[in-house]
């Protein structure tokens, strides 16, 4: 749908690339999978450059199998925010896209609802997630807000996708949740738990079409 849509926005001609790699985190932006200097390999890029991404949610998933008390997943959250401030900042660097470059990322999602009910996705015990996990709320609104200071630091642009899919998780039924949206909300996480559904994902293209403009 993002492609479609930004195809009729900026024209056919459009050159698209999907850098996306399976199970990356905050480290494989530079290192690990060094995914930028795979998806931008030369020292210049001539040609004006939108990135879209989403990333973070695999540094979550990983501090919530290690059941990381508060204090450990807090300073974890603020070395994945550091890693994402990097990345940007690579992106950012003068002399690397010489006819600019528009960067659009989004906060990270969960699908507990605000629970911290890691064993309300029923095959969570599958992706090494089980029980609950209270210490992490506060880690996880932590790093929510070290995404938006990076935000707004670097003046790029981030979807609020945590606040968009909080009440279409697997506690979404839940009504003394903050997030509950009645009877009739949708699950827009799909069997991996941390992935979204086709309409999950046609909700994440709506977020960033409302940012870039239809």
């Amino acid at each position: 749908m993002l492609t479609r849509e930004l195809q009729k926005k900026f024209g056919q001609g459009l050159e698209i690339k999907s850098c996306a790699e399976w199970g990356a985190r905050n480290d494989d932006f530079i290192g690990g999978k060094d995914e930028l200097a795979a998806c931008f390999p030369g020292a210049t890029e001539n040609k004006k450059t939108l990135v879209v991404m989403t990333m973070g949610g695999n540094d979550i998933a990983s501090w919530a199998k290690d059941k990381l008390t508060t204090a450990q997943a807090t300073a974890a959250a603020d070395t994945s925010a550091a890693l994402l401030r990097g990345a940007i900042d690579w992106l950012k660097a003068p002399g690397r896209f010489v006819n600019g470059v528009y960067v659009v990322f989004a906060n990270v999602y969960e699908y507990t609802d605000t629970s911290g009910d890691m064993a309300s996705c029923p095959t969570a015990t599958l992706a090494g997630m089980s029980g609950s996990w209270p210490q992490g709320k506060p880690a996880v609104v932590h790093f929510q807000e070290q995404y938006m200071k990076i935000a707004v630091e670097t003046q790029t642009d981030m979807a609020f996708m945590l606040e968009r899919f909080c009440g279409h998780g697997y506690k979404r039924k839940d009504a003394s949740l903050q997030c509950y949206r009645g009877p009739g909300a949708e699950l827009w996480f799909d069997a991996t738990c941390i992935h979204p559904t086709p309409k999950g994902h046609a909700q994440i293209a709506d977020m960033f079409l409302d940012v870039i403009g239809r």
